[in-house]
């Protein structure tokens, strides 16, 4: 597919000096896929059914992995099975490929990163009924513990430092009609598009990770939110980021060179005027180079965003 190149710009392909890093340790990052079930191969009807209703459909007593495809593989702040249901039919995610999130799909957390708790708060609301508050990050804990207190709230606060408690379970869980279910899931059995592209994805105050995005102009809009703009390195990498970034308002990302890349962008190979797969080594380097977000104030974004007004002589007999 070939790729429109507007405003190429050359750049070294040594990385900006990073001013005021964040500490990539104090971040928790969790890997989910999420897998639907093809429609085009659910001969016996298994999607957008029940975990009981789908195992009599097929004659399992499991689930059958053949029928899904993975349509997310990315890092997400840890978040519960219900919340990662609520971000997939609200808020969505620029890497996710699916439909709204439903019964009969399958969730899987990789149990790497997965941080501990610190803490649980529960108490009683004043109109009535009672609440249970979980915390992964020892300030919002203590923040909603100074809140709770300003607003004269009655709770119990049980620390849980040092209890190694996950804040998430790990594995794979099937959307069921009420709620999720853990289930067995060979994910070597499920499929993927033909059309993927091995990436690097870097967020502005994130640390970057490995991922793959459909290799369509549609798809690479949507992992940058926008119309792309490709910056090509020295050493055969291409940044893809949002033509619009700065105009936009976007979070400074990462220094390249001597500009400021924000927002979202990815980082891919080159091959005859087209973007490709990263091979293990370019991954490995793009990694390394990317790997401890910045910390980039938007002043220094809105500095960055130069340009040149050229006002053209008036043709002869015009004044």
């Amino acid at each position: 597919m070939p790729i429109p190149r507007p405003r190429l710009r050359l750049l070294a392909g040594t990385v900006h000096e990073k001013r005021n890093r964040t500490n990539p340790e104090e971040e928790c990052k969790t890997r989910v896929k999420i897998y639907q079930i093809n429609l085009d191969r659910d001969q016996a009807h298994a999607a957008f059914r029940s975990l009981e209703e789908a195992q009599k459909n097929t004659g399992q007593t499991g689930v059958d992995a053949s029928l899904y495809d993975e349509v997310f593989n990315a890092e997400l702040d840890p978040k519960g099975l219900e919340e990662l249901f609520v971000q997939f039919n609200s808020e969505w995610h620029p890497l996710y490929r699916g439909r709204s999130m439903s019964v009969s799909d399958v969730v899987v957390i990789e149990p790497e990163g997965i941080p501990y708790l610190v803490g649980e708060i529960k108490g009683s609301l004043p109109l009535g009924g009672s609440f249970t508050r979980r915390f992964a990050d020892l300030v919002e804990y203590n923040l909603e513990i100074e809140n709770l207190r300003n607003q004269n709230i009655n709770f119990e606060a049980h620390d849980m430092v040092g209890l190694k408690i996950p804040a998430v379970e790990s594995g794979a869980f099937f959307c069921d009609s009420v709620g999720f279910e853990k289930i067995a899931f060979d994910e070597s059995l499920t499929h993927k598009p033909d059309n993927l592209m091995r990436v690097v994805y870097v967020e502005p105050n994130r640390s970057a990770y490995e991922t793959t995005i459909l290799h369509d102009l549609e798809h690479m809009q949507k992992a940058v939110d926008g119309y792309i703009e490709p910056v090509y390195l020295e050493d055969g990498l291409v940044v893809v980021g949002n033509e619009e970034a700065k105009l936009r308002g976007m979070a400074g990302n990462r220094h390249i060179g001597n500009i400021i890349m924000a927002g979202p962008f990815f980082v891919c190979g080159e091959a005859y005027e087209d973007f490709c797969s990263l091979t293990d080594e370019e991954a490995a380097s793009a990694m390394i180079r990317f790997a401890e977000p910045e910390e980039i104030s938007q002043a220094e974004v809105e500095a960055d965003m130069g340009f040149t007004i050229y006002y053209a002589e008036p043709m002869g007999g015009l004044s």
